[in-house]
């Protein structure tokens, strides 16, 4: 498939009038919320009316928007029944939440960023909380991209921080795609593979520019995120940019909804997880084929009834949502867990391999720190007992093989 337009520019709205007048497009609805409107969406929309375009602005209420389905249900009714593209004015959740809303009423939408710190710009799957559940709905991937660096560089330092922690998961992110490729027979393409590497590792060589907010830095920074989301495109799936250290992320963010409290930003929560994440693969890496044959022969098949305690220990009332999501591996066979073993001692060191390509724990958790991140879930709201939580549940999220699965069956996750 073509790939879609994207300008990078210190002001890119000229470049958007451009597009939209080659497009014949004369009026918009343009979403935003209060923190993004005066960001970027004010001014978007002066320079839209002065340049003959009708942006009727639909502002989301509230400084922290949640994208559920009351969100949902209140962006379609402003909206109204009239066919107009959607301009989305902002980050993640405004992204999605437009997004969606564009797809369901058979519209297109164009992207706006307002920060740098989410992969979410050109995908094409909305993340939203429906029935208390983190999902990835299919919707639909934005017409254009248009980043205007001026406003990026702006963008709160904790929203920078973020974004970078969302580019530093793609570490995890592609060991735990080969993964599952390597032991659970999972699609797998080689050429987005390299090319997500490609752009995470430009993004890490500036990370001290990324830090101090400077254009070079944040030009490479929200490059490595559309690329992020231009992989996922390619491929068809999030499995180039989101595997286990998204999956401890989404369990928390859930978690945070269910108990009222205060959101903490995606990128913050992935970048921490995936230190996390780092951890299993440092073991991994380290562990010889004779301790992993040892562990592999003490592995015994999961049972399902305490599986299922476990999720709902978790997860509470999301538990039978939950396991469905995870009927390929709460219902495996004797047979099929001792292949799976059997499997994982064949390509032990193709595995090591695998592990290698994520950096030690200690070299991700300095690259948060020089980007204005963290890597204590302390730092970010975040208490042990539910760490523990997330890091021996999060992987119930999805129902893909992670290394947090692996780590299941070799021992090393409780």
């Amino acid at each position: 498939m073509s790939e879609l337009p994207v300008v990078i520019a210190p002001d890119a709205l000229p470049a958007l009038i451009e597009f939209l007048h080659s497009r014949q497009l004369t009026a918009l609805n343009l979403v935003a919320d209060a923190n993004t409107w005066r960001a970027l969406g004010q001014r978007a929309s002066q320079a839209l009316a002065a340049a003959g375009i009708d942006a009727r602005p639909l502002l989301l209420a509230g400084d922290e928007v949640t994208p559920d389905e009351q969100t949902i249900v209140e962006l379609l009714l402003a909206a109204g029944r009239e066919q107009r593209p959607y301009l989305a004015a902002g980050s993640g959740v405004i992204t999605d939440l437009t997004r969606f809303a564009s797809y369901c009423t058979g519209n297109d939408f164009i992207c706006l960023p307002t920060a740098p710190s989410v992969d979410a710009y050109t995908s094409t799957g909305s993340s939203l909380i429906l029935r208390g559940l983190k999902q990835s709905i299919y919707s639909q991937a934005p017409m254009a991209v248009f980043a205007d660096l001026d406003t990026l560089c702006a963008a709160p330092r904790p929203m920078i921080a973020a974004g970078f922690g969302d580019v530093v998961a793609k570490y995890t992110a592609v060991a735990d795609w080969k993964l599952a490729t390597l032991l659970w027979d999972g699609p797998y393409d080689d050429a987005v593979a390299r090319r997500m590497e490609a752009a995470r590792d430009r993004c890490m060589t500036q990370v001290d520019a990324v830090g101090a907010a400077q254009p070079e830095g944040i030009h490479s920074l929200i490059d490595a995120l559309i690329e992020a989301g231009l992989c996922m495109l390619a491929f068809g799936g999030s499995q180039p940019a989101g595997q286990s250290e998204h999956y401890i992320s989404h369990y928390l963010e859930m978690k945070l909804v269910r108990e009222g409290r205060k959101p903490v930003l995606h990128g913050a929560k992935t970048g921490m997880a995936t230190v996390i994440v780092a951890r299993y693969y440092q073991q991994m890496r380290e562990m010889s084929h004779a301790e992993a044959a040892q562990r592999l022969a003490a592995s015994t098949r999961p049972d399902r009834a305490q599986e299922i305690q476990r999720i709902r220990l978790a997860y509470g009332d999301l538990t039978d949502s939950v396991v469905a999501e995870q009927a390929p591996f709460l219902n495996w066979s004797e047979g099929e867990y001792d292949r799976l073993k059997a499997r994982i001692l064949d390509r032990w060191a193709e595995v090591q391999a695998v592990a290698a390509q994520v950096p030690a724990p200690a070299v991700l958790a300095d690259l948060l720190q020089r980007a204005g991140g963290t890597a204590d879930p302390a730092a970010l709201g975040l208490g042990a007992e539910e760490m523990a939580l997330a890091e021996g549940a999060g992987h119930y999220v999805r129902n893909r093989f992670t290394a947090m699965k692996l780590s299941r069956v070799l021992g090393l996750l409780a």
